[in-house]
């Protein structure tokens, strides 16, 4: 297989988002996204990318050779490189579970995955930077409820991760909802809640205002429980 992708990192962590929480996979961080998030956790695979360029197959080996059976491709955004769609379909080959971590900013109706894990970004994201037009760009793509509902019925599993914000929780989640609805999409079991927070105190503090929203709503309470583990650390 000679395809290739730019890789951020690749690393073993544990899970610590959406229904696979706490689960220990094998994390391939492609580099490169359309998107420019204001709080963007990796904004070197955003703005400027860069990494390494490997081979499928060399990703492959060293997949294989972790003994593990869970990948997640992440990053950055895995659907903006082509070849996101070889090395997603390879591993399904291999009887690997494939996770796909993606903005839903860009599809790749050809890709199957086990579970789509998606992050819509809502208003807040809009990047504060000035210069290079990054606003109108970022914008122009994050909001797209069309592609939002064609994500979701392309895999087996899917779920929807949206981070809200512990100060401006009814504006997030009213956003949310408005566009659950042009989405046409009503499985609200399926749409966690992230607190928003890179440090365990902030976390802990924001889960107990969303927990309320959640039982409410019909949400799910989503965790981050690589950062409770580990801090904000890369290669976790």
């Amino acid at each position: 297989m000679t395809s290739s992708l730019l890789i951020a990192e690749e690393f073993t962590s544990i899970q610590g988002e959406g229904a696979l929480v706490g689960m220990p996979p094998y994390f391939v961080r492609v580099a490169g996204c359309p998107l420019r998030c204001s709080w963007c956790d990796e904004p070197s695979t955003s703005w400027t990318p860069r990494g390494e360029r490997r081979s499928v197959s060399d990703i492959l080996e060293r997949i294989g050779a972790s003994g593990l059976r869970h990948v997640v491709i992440t990053g950055g955004e895995p659907f903006s490189q082509a070849a996101c769609v070889d090395l997603a379909n390879a591993l399904r080959v291999c009887g690997m579970h494939v996770t796909i971590e993606t903005s839903g900013a860009v599809a790749r109706p050809e890709l199957v995955c086990d579970l789509m894990s998606i992050s819509p970004k809502l208003s807040h994201s809009t990047p504060k930077r000035r210069g290079e037009n990054l606003a109108a760009r970022h914008n122009l793509l994050r909001h797209n409820p069309s592609l939002l509902r064609t994500l979701a019925t392309q895999a087996h599993e899917w779920q929807i991760k949206a981070v809200i914000r512990a100060t401006h929780v009814e504006q997030d989640v009213a956003e949310l909802e408005q566009l659950l609805t042009e989405a046409d999409i009503t499985e609200r079991h399926r749409v966690f809640l992230v607190p928003e927070g890179v440090d365990p105190a902030s976390l802990d503090a924001n889960l107990r205002t969303l927990a309320a929203v959640c039982m409410a709503r019909g949400f799910r309470l989503g965790h981050r429980l690589h950062l409770s583990l580990y801090g904000n650390t890369p290669g976790t």
